[in-house]
């Protein structure tokens, strides 16, 4: 059975239920394909410097987009 997370994709900018990444290349495959996604990697980045967690540094670099905390607010 695969785990799901419950995150928000800044690529989207949607809450969504989403199979849980089980590695950084996954991770950053969900953050991949959008033209601010280098933004979002590299906030995807920062936050797993500090979470031993794939998923949490995902859930908190989506959050930190949602609240426009993220380094850079990509454009609407």
């Amino acid at each position: 059975m695969t785990e799901t997370m419950r995150w928000y994709n800044p690529l989207r900018r949607v809450y969504e239920e989403a199979p849980a990444p089980m590695s950084d290349a996954q991770a950053i495959e969900l953050l991949s394909g959008h033209p601010d996604s280098d933004v979002f990697i590299e906030e995807y980045r920062r936050w797993r410097a500090t979470q031993p967690d794939v998923v949490e540094a995902l859930i908190r670099t989506g959050l930190a987009f949602h609240l426009g905390q993220g380094r850079e607010q990509p454009p609407n």
